[in-house]
């Protein structure tokens, strides 16, 4: 999220007038879109999940997408972002999408309204149109800065790479009909420009989420920590005290010293205990930092779960990398998805431990609360202080489960659980408190 902001701000730089003033007149006193089509729920999800796997066995035949698909990716889309609402419709002069974004209080507009239109093609995918607000720009004028922009972005050529996946698009009733390039013939060019453009960032030392000799420091400690503890279970404290302990006396001069200790001590427990891609984040195309061996990592509990510990720190790992918002969408949108695999389900302590993730890397990492998180943790005696209780959180539910106990991810049984679960993550007494 943050090298995506930079970049928009050198675009901005490059070009103020243009972009302040297309900026300004998307803008309005009143929102285009009230409230979603559609809603985030687990038949969304199974409708997701189908259409990837239609392109992925369907290879030479058209790509056949509903107004409902359509609605499922757009619900999604902008879970991660609360203040939006998107829709879209189909006809047969296209496919019709819209958003809007409310915007904090301000003298120009509250919402920021943008669209767009995907008319039929026998040469590709392309646009008709963006609408910024009540005005219309044609396509032709927006192509060649948003050519420019991709080259420079993807590198050159990117965009013509990524278009040549499209080769037709109809309409007809509610359905988009893509006629797709065969995987053999894109899936080469488009795999290699995306490793390409994935080891650029991950080489760019601004664009890196922790300098990985610092998170090296603390997954060292990690891996000394594991060899002192032996046999059976072993609850996440005793690796949680001695990481702030180390970060605490690391940070000597206050302030954004204790922010970078803090960030770097998550990235190291989110490598060693999350998802295995988290390194990915911090270490260098040449993976010479944090070795493979993960001694101990997989008998560590907090709430005699070790799932809930993969759920805690790989949350607390996103948020640093995503921003606000983003880490709890990706968790709710697995637990919804996991109700439709015959699995464990829905589970509400899995949520608990993704939004105390959140809570641990935003605590961290705000100037006003970082010493008081980092003293806490390095005193730590039991899993109370940091990890909220999950008795009585429904768990192992399944799809016709969630759906009969709580309708969807908008209805107001459901919201109120969250609500339930945020008040029991803001009592503990890492975040609570003098600081």
């Amino acid at each position: 999220m943050k090298s995506l902001v930079a970049l928009l701000l050198v675009f901005l730089l490059l070009l103020p007038l243009g972009a302040v003033y297309l900026a300004f007149i998307a803008i309005a006193d009143h929102p285009q879109v009230v409230q979603s089509t559609e809603i985030a729920n687990s038949q969304n999800a199974n409708r997701l999940k189908s259409l990837v796997r239609n392109y992925q066995s369907n290879e030479g035949e058209d790509l056949a997408i509903s107004e409902q698909d359509l609605e499922s990716v757009i619900a999604f889309a902008v879970r991660g972002i609360p203040s939006a609402h998107a829709d879209a419709q189909i006809n047969l002069l296209g496919l019709n999408a819209r958003l809007t974004i409310t915007l904090p209080a301000n003298p120009i507009g509250r919402y920021m309204n943008l669209g767009f239109n995907i008319p039929p093609s026998e040469t590709g995918l392309a646009l008709s149109y963006v609408t910024l607000g009540d005005t219309v720009i044609p396509v032709q004028f927006l192509a060649p800065a948003a050519g420019w922009v991709f080259d420079f972005l993807l590198g050159e050529g990117s965009g013509e790479t990524f278009a040549s996946l499209v080769r037709k698009v109809r309409f007809s009733g509610d359905k988009m009909f893509l006629t797709m390039a065969p995987r053999q013939a894109s899936s080469g060019k488009i795999s290699g420009k995306l490793d390409d453009i994935f080891d650029r960032i991950k080489q760019n030392k601004q664009l890196r989420i922790s300098d990985p000799e610092i998170v090296q420091v603390y997954f060292n400690l990690l891996r000394e920590t594991a060899n002192t503890l032996h046999g059976g279970y072993v609850s996440l404290t005793m690796y949680l005290r001695p990481i702030f302990e180390m970060a605490a006396n690391r940070s000597k001069s206050g302030g954004a010293q204790v922010v970078t200790e803090n960030q770097a001590a998550i990235m190291a427990l989110a490598i060693y205990f999350g998802d295995s891609r988290m390194q990915d984040l911090v270490d260098s195309s040449d993976k010479k930092y944090f070795p493979k061996s993960r001694l101990g990592s997989f008998n560590v509990t907090v709430r005699a779960r070790h799932d809930l510990v993969q759920h805690y720190l790989t949350s607390a790992g996103l948020q640093l990398a995503a921003g606000v918002g983003i880490a709890n969408a990706i968790g709710e949108f697995k637990e919804i998805a996991d109700t439709l695999r015959g699995g464990r389900g829905f589970s509400f302590s899995d949520i608990a431990g993704d939004k105390n993730g959140v809570m641990l890397a935003v605590q961290a990492s705000d100037a006003s609360s970082a010493l008081h998180l980092q003293s806490a943790l390095a005193n730590i005696k039991q899993e109370g202080e940091y990890f909220p209780g999950i008795t009585g959180l429904p768990d192992n539910m399944t799809q016709d489960e969630f759906e009969r106990r709580y309708g969807n991810v908008e209805s107001q049984t459901y919201k109120e659980l969250l609500a339930e679960i945020d008040r029991r993550i803001a009592r503990l007494p890492v975040y609570a408190g003098d600081r």
